[in-house]
């Protein structure tokens, strides 16, 4: 309803596009949605902090990583017991 608020068909970068059969014969008939309705463009969030985001990722890649050096040490030792 945001993007149609009269409940008609218009044109919506990204989304839908209304040609006549002229363009379409002009694009050999091609029914490719991305030749016609293009590309939405692209929301920018002023808050987002790049840096933080990157260093809360990197803190949780640092926990995933000690994780899984524990696992694989705790895989190796049932191997072990296992005689394999």
């Amino acid at each position: 309803t945001e993007r149609f608020p009269e409940a008609k068909l218009c044109n919506v970068e990204g989304l839908v596009k209304l040609v006549d059969r002229e363009e379409l014969e002009a694009n050999d008939w091609s029914l490719t949605p991305g030749r016609y309705v293009g590309v939405a463009p692209e929301e920018v969030d002023e808050d987002f902090d790049f840096e933080e985001a990157m260093r809360e990722i990197h803190v949780e890649l640092e926990d995933l990583n000690a994780e899984a050096v524990g696992l694989a040490g705790r895989i190796q030792k049932n191997f072990l017991e296992l005689g394999i």
